[in-house]
């Protein structure tokens, strides 16, 4: 029987530089973004998770959104209203309502 070894992950020290971020949408010092007729509202900024991911509240139009593009940083998006239709590698897919869609970095959507 082979031998089984138990690995215990050990968190790292709590980083009390970092601070706790509370935004809300509706504030007016909230950052708000209007590009090609969409409105982004960022949320929570990279600098507030140590430039690990952002998170964007984004109001847009039927027949918007951004064209074709690729970055180099992961995306994810969960539609709360409406129907969003997505290309990704050139397939069309339709978002629905409740749906969470992951954008791998570096492909075109």
């Amino acid at each position: 029987m082979p031998e089984t070894t138990s690995k215990i992950a050990t968190l790292p020290a709590d980083d009390l530089s970092r601070a706790l971020a509370l935004t809300q949408a509706d504030s007016p010092t909230a950052q708000h973004v209007g590009l090609v007729g969409n409105t982004y509202t960022i949320t929570v900024a990279g600098r507030d998770t140590a430039d690990r991911f952002c998170v964007i509240d984004m109001h847009v139009p039927p027949g918007g959104g951004p064209g074709p593009h690729r970055h180099d940083f992961e995306e994810t998006f969960v539609l709360l209203d409406g129907e969003l239709e997505m290309t990704f590698r050139g397939e069309k897919f339709i978002v629905r309502v409740g749906d969470t869609v992951n954008v791998p970095s570096n492909t075109p959507h």
